[in-house]
């Protein structure tokens, strides 16, 4: 059982959406979740190394990335005696894999853990899904609203560009729902710990999918709107009315179907029709 004696120590800053998990029991819990036997993880927002203490029992190593200058001098010199640990100060909305600290995991996929603040939560999430070559999966809690609109299915108030965007590139799973009574200083908020577990991306190159992308943020726009106006509001799309109409058609779907009706797979299908016909050859079908 870990000591929580040290939270009044801490001095939690809002400008960084900084709040601390300290229920012991549910502490343990995270990281009997996050599974790291004999893994390489990377875990984000490593805050004063609580989680990193029991991530560590069983990792082959913890990259402990964390942006607070004074928080990462307090994991050095928590840690300055563990082989395993190694304390990163990096910003996790830039976070790169490929950077030189991170060389054992160089030849290895790594699991990244960790509790995400509630302000950075999609950057980190949406700069970790250009590196999912990088990662076996990722298991991070968060907001619980957030994670519900990870998981969302078509024709929900949750479901939106987010939903899409993840789920065209990994599967999305609960692990587990977190009280706001578990934090310190206790936030207006539930959090839920998720899974993301890659799958084969539906194009081929990180050009394409950002296109992808930019396909489905002009699509949900207007969410009031039908998709065919709203992608005719947008810059990269108002050329294509024509073209989406007619393969909305084809595709057994109503020209009058709106942004949140349309499900993830046939929001790939209908981009890779239409990067066909604008030359773009890059994109495979989504497995």
């Amino acid at each position: 059982m870990l000591s929580i004696e040290f939270c009044g120590m801490l001095e939690p800053k809002k400008s960084l959406g900084q709040v601390f998990l300290s229920d012991p029991n549910l502490l343990e819990k995270v990281a009997e979740l996050a599974e790291p036997g004999g893994r390489i993880v990377v875990e984000i927002g490593a805050g004063d190394g609580r989680l990193t203490e029991l991530l560590a029992h069983d990792a082959e190593v913890v990259y402990a990335v964390e942006m607070d200058a004074g928080l990462y001098e307090q994991l050095k010199e928590r840690f300055g005696d563990s082989p395993n640990v190694i304390p990163v100060c990096r910003d996790a909305r830039e976070l790169d894999l490929t950077e030189a600290v991170f060389s054992l995991a160089s030849n290895k996929k790594v699991r990244v853990v960790g509790n995400l603040p509630y302000c950075s939560f999609v950057h980190i999430l949406l700069a970790l899904m250009s590196q999912l070559e990088r990662i076996d999966d990722i298991r991070v809690m968060g907001q619980r609203e957030m994670a519900e609109r990870l998981m969302a299915a078509p024709n929900t108030p949750e479901y939106g560009r987010l939903s899409v965007t993840i789920q065209a590139r990994t599967k999305v799973r609960r692990l587990l729902t977190v009280p706001r009574t578990a934090f310190w200083p206790r936030p207006n908020v539930d959090s839920a710990v998720v899974a993301l577990t890659p799958r084969t991306p539906p194009f081929t190159s990180q050009e394409t999918l950002k296109r992808f992308d930019e396909f489905v943020t002009a699509a949900f726009a207007h969410r009031r709107k039908t998709l065919i106006n709203s992608l005719s509001q947008g810059e990269a799309f108002r050329d294509q009315r024509e073209a989406v109409e007619r393969l909305l058609g084809q595709s057994g779907m109503s020209p009058a179907c709106r942004p949140q009706e349309i499900a993830v797979d046939e929001y790939v299908s209908l981009f890779e029709k239409l990067a066909c016909m604008a030359g773009y050859h890059e994109a495979k079908k989504l497995h």
